[in-house]
């Protein structure tokens, strides 16, 4: 999570997915075990043992695939902006980006819990839009709560 607090009333807080590893550092893993595997599966092919070699390459498969599924969710993000105008949450997940705009003193900030864990909905009259998927609970509760003060200030 990242914050940006100016010297006017203005809030922004983007949170983003935890990327460890470059998409080039992750397709260099990726070859590096791709090729591992199957110089091991060919070596035992080689001694006789020829289905080691099939099994080799669905490993190879899924893990591509997963690779794949982690590379298309790499640029998800919320973005929490508000001003004295506006409160803006953008959403952006699969490269489709929503934007809902909610007028400060009518919104209210809830944490509600959901299974194990919670999430975060910003709610005004009958829209409202859950955000926080990518902090911890913690992160979350400060949210929630440095939100909520900044919305109670503009209420009066």
């Amino acid at each position: 999570m990242s914050a940006v607090l100016s010297r006017s009333s203005e809030f922004c807080v983007v949170a983003r997915r935890n990327c460890s590893m470059s998409p080039r550092a992750l397709l260099l893993f990726f070859l590096v075990t791709a090729v591992l595997s199957l110089i091991v599966a060919t070596s035992w092919a080689l001694a006789g043992a020829w289905w080691v070699l099939p099994f080799a390459g669905v490993e190879v498969g899924a893990l591509g695939c997963a690779f794949i599924a982690f590379g298309r969710r790499v640029g998800d993000y919320e973005r929490i902006h508000l001003d004295d105008n506006v409160l803006l949450v953008e959403v952006c997940e699969r490269n489709r980006v929503s934007r809902q705009e909610f007028v400060p003193s009518w919104t209210k900030i809830e944490m509600r819990r959901v299974g194990p864990g919670s999430e975060v909905v910003v709610r005004c009259r009958d829209r409202e839009v859950v955000v926080g998927r990518y902090l911890d609970e913690r992160n979350r509760e400060l949210l929630v709560r440095e939100l909520s003060s900044r919305l109670q200030q503009r209420r009066f």
